[in-house]
């Protein structure tokens, strides 16, 4: 059977070290371990978070970081997956290490390896954004921009597209749901030079992206503007690059999940001096940009650790998995983990 990372291969990735410094400053008790970014033992006397792993969207990395975890630490009850593409992984290390049922599994993301997951009582369960509505969302509000109506700001500058949480009784439902969505979305039309265009640039390539895509293909359609789609294989290099080119070509709107939003700064600044920019998905609230698309990760977190303690009503030790600490939405959905977990206001 071919393994999650062969079916969605990607290139090796970027070192995570300069974000392991802008996430280090950012998170109490953060250390730096051969380039991977983990932070001090947090708990109480229920719950105990050992560690945060973070991958830099090497997917192999990913998959040898939870490998390593079950050898390192033989008792941990929980392993969880922050981004899409974390709890596949995690799952195939835990089934190769015969310890399926053994070790609870709490995810992010509608990932479809996620998804079978949780219908076979492998994953206890996950908590789902939009991607689809994140890409739509993000043209119908470029395209309204474009054109002077500006009605279609978000109050706040915050449209909330809220997280769900997905267990075993709903997730065969949701899935059939998802595959729905996705089989009545439209293809990309031709470029027509008599409409504006608008860029949509994710964070990464994932399967999630591939979600969000079709939601702003079907916007582009429904609002008649040409939508490009950039997803970066190598990081925020790979990133700036495109947006960089994006500006050149004098498209008429940007929508971004800025890897690395106080590193990007000056690049974000350009943007919007010259074009009209949003974010999706990870803010980049010290910038100018006009407003924010996505859910509260913060909350989210918190509803990912109320999974948590469903699968360990008891209580036990846990172990946190991430492409990277260095965007705010991978803080926030970390930060709310921890206090969901500890019982602490929010």
């Amino acid at each position: 059977m071919m393994t999650y990372t062969e079916k969605r291969r990607l290139p090796i990735v970027y070192s995570v070290g300069l974000l392991v410094l802008s996430a280090c400053t950012a998170l109490p008790g953060c250390r730096q371990d051969e380039g991977v970014a983990s932070t001090a033992v947090v708990g109480n006397d229920k719950y105990t978070i050992l560690d945060t792993r973070t991958d830099g969207f090497d997917f192999n990395k990913a998959k040898s970081l939870a490998q390593d975890a079950i050898t390192a630490y033989p008792q941990m009850s929980c392993m969880v997956g922050l981004f899409a593409y974390n709890p596949p992984l995690i799952l195939e290390a835990v089934r190769d290490a015969k310890l399926t049922g053994k070790k609870k599994i709490v995810a992010f993301d509608e990932d479809a390896v996620t998804l079978q997951g949780i219908i076979d009582g492998e994953i206890y369960g996950t908590v789902v954004q939009n991607p689809y509505m994140y890409g739509y969302e993000s043209v119908r509000v470029l395209a309204g921009l474009i054109r002077g109506d500006n009605s279609v700001m978000p109050e706040g500058g915050f449209k909330d597209i809220a997280a769900r949480q997905i267990r075993q009784d709903h997730a065969q439902a949701f899935r059939d749901e998802l595959q729905q969505l996705l089989a009545a979305s439209p293809v990309k039309p031709s470029a027509n030079a008599q409409r504006p265009t608008v860029a949509f640039v994710t964070n990464g390539i994932a399967s999630f992206w591939d979600v969000a895509e079709k939601g702003a293909l079907a916007a582009g359609r429904d609002f008649d503007v040409n939508v490009e789609i950039r997803m970066p294989p190598n990081g925020v290099d790979d990133q700036n690059r495109m947006v960089q080119t994006l500006l050149a070509n004098k498209v008429d709107g940007i929508a971004i999940s800025p890897i690395d939003p106080d590193n990007q700064t000056e690049l974000l600044e350009e943007a919007c001096r010259r074009t009209r920019l949003i974010t999706h998905d990870s803010d980049a609230p010290n910038s100018q940009r006009l407003c924010y698309i996505g859910m509260d990760n913060y909350k989210a977190g918190r509803m990912c650790g109320q999974l948590i303690k469903e699968a360990l009503p008891e209580g036990g030790s846990i172990m946190l998995f991430v492409g990277r600490l260095g965007q705010a939405n991978a803080q926030l959905r970390r930060q709310g983990i921890i206090d969901e977990l500890l019982d602490k206001s929010p």
